[in-house]
């Protein structure tokens, strides 16, 4: 099976980009903030930390 790139203009790589970003936002506001103020919980933090810095990454790497 051999992967294709996909093939995406300007504005729909910026568009995309933009949507990663803001599902990291989402992630750090819905996930870790919660678990780091209202009952803390270490793993949940892990894991929404390394989701936010995931998408984050993912939107800089659309936006090159």
């Amino acid at each position: 099976m051999r992967l294709y790139r996909l093939r995406l203009s300007k504005p729909r790589l910026d568009k995309l980009s933009d949507i990663c970003s803001d599902v990291a936002l989402v992630a750090l506001a819905s996930v870790v903030l919660p678990a780091v103020f209202d009952r803390y919980d270490p793993v949940r933090v892990a894991l929404g930390l390394f989701v936010t810095f995931l998408f984050w990454i993912l939107s800089v790497l659309l936006k090159k």
